[in-house]
């Protein structure tokens, strides 16, 4: 796959794009290539992220179940529909091997679907993680 990627990719802050002046270049691991540059937060926009999540925290809570499940599903066919694109960045990016970044994207889709099964669930303390073989022995506390 040939990665196109914008020489300079934002960060994300309350759903918005910012781009900022404190960059890191990422390059291919194999070929040493710069990839791009990525947007990184400074300790302002660290702030101001902790301060949109508090004040996101009472409109999250009163959201109702079906509407996290619908939220995190999205994600997941987002996430499934893009895994090749998903899987070559990471094997440019981290130097996996395109097999273990197959299966690490497929675990990104496995846990979002997850989510979005317990999203309406939710509300012992234990939950079942074997809703996938990879879970199989294991349970989530919280």
């Amino acid at each position: 796959m040939d990665l196109r990627l914008p020489d300079l990719l934002p960060m994300y802050l309350a759903g918005q794009p910012h781009l900022s002046s404190n960059q890191l270049a990422v390059h291919n691991k194999y070929s040493g290539q710069l990839l791009c540059r990525v947007s990184m937060a400074d300790p302002e926009s660290v702030g101001r992220a902790i301060e949109e999540a508090v004040g996101a925290a009472e409109s999250m809570r009163r959201l109702p179940a079906y509407r996290r499940q619908q939220s995190l599903r999205r994600c997941a066919d987002r996430f499934e529909e893009r895994a090749d694109e998903l899987a070559a960045l990471l094997c440019a990016e981290v130097g996996k091997p395109i097999r273990d970044a197959r299966v690490e994207v497929e675990r990104l889709v496995d846990t979002f679907r997850s989510a979005a099964e317990e999203s309406v669930r939710i509300g012992g303390q234990v939950l079942p993680m074997d809703v996938h073989p990879r879970g199989a022995g294991y349970r989530g506390m919280w």
